[in-house]
């Protein structure tokens, strides 16, 4: 018997870097989806826009910060099938900014804004969205754009995966 097809919800998660330092948001405890962990800013894509303009609004609403097509880099894809109450299509993108201010302030709507060293983000000290410990390592170093599918539990942890990747020139 096949399962009943599942909706599919299309994000963008960007990583905003400034020399080593990233900027993450940590989502308020009490939200439904993420609650205490963190992740990159970014947002749901909406009807008739593509990813690379979603990814610059939803900088520009989350943090105030004007970015153009100039300064990201698209690092990869991830398709999330489970968990949520809808499968998502992830693009993720990493935005050079020339400062760490953030011309929108540090508390958000969904949470705070934080920087943190890239070889901190997965040590164990912050709690992290388990899709995140599949590519951090290959956003930092950008030798790499990857494209991953995953299966999630209903705790929202990776129980299958798998990565391909291809080098950027």
């Amino acid at each position: 018997m096949n399962s009943p097809e599942r909706k599919i919800q299309t994000s963008v998660t960007n990583f905003l870097y400034c020399g080593d330092n990233y900027l993450f948001l940590e989502r308020d405890p009490s939200k439904e989806i993420d609650g205490g962990k963190i992740n990159g800013v970014g947002g749901k894509v909406e009807p008739g826009e593509d990813y690379l303009s979603a990814a610059i609004r939803e900088t520009a609403e989350e943090t105030g910060l004007k970015v153009t097509p100039g300064d990201m880099k698209l690092a990869g894809v991830i398709r999330l099938e489970g968990g949520y109450a809808k499968d998502w299509v992830m693009c993720f993108f990493k935005i050079r900014v020339p400062t760490m201010e953030i011309p929108s302030g540090l508390i958000v709507p969904d949470g705070k804004l934080l920087w943190i060293p890239s070889d901190q983000v997965l040590s164990g000290q912050y709690e992290v969205v388990d899709d995140l410990k599949l590519c951090f390592k290959d956003i930092i170093l950008g030798t790499y754009q990857f494209f991953i599918s995953a299966t999630m539990d209903e705790e929202l942890k990776v129980k299958n995966h798998s990565t391909q990747r291809i080098r950027i020139n």
